[in-house]
């Protein structure tokens, strides 16, 4: 899995139609579904000490990046 930079991250956002202000748990299962087929397409494992589902993981993965200036 190639690093991601901060844009590709507000790119797949943006893609699965998620605003990056917005809690994990208040998005629709449409916008979940959507993260998980990003996700299977990049090859996300999620950590083994994570807590929540890859879902989830990945959202905060996403966000922590897409919050990141672009060098």
């Amino acid at each position: 899995m190639a690093r991601m930079t901060p844009s590709e991250a507000r790119e797949v956002l943006r893609h699965c139609k998620v605003n990056l202000h917005v809690d994990f748990h208040a998005l629709d299962s449409d916008k979940v579904q959507a993260l998980v087929a990003a996700a299977d397409r990049e090859g996300y494992r999620k950590p083994k000490n994570a807590n929540g589902s890859r879902a989830r993981s990945y959202h905060a993965r996403l966000v922590r990046l897409a919050e990141r200036e672009d060098i």
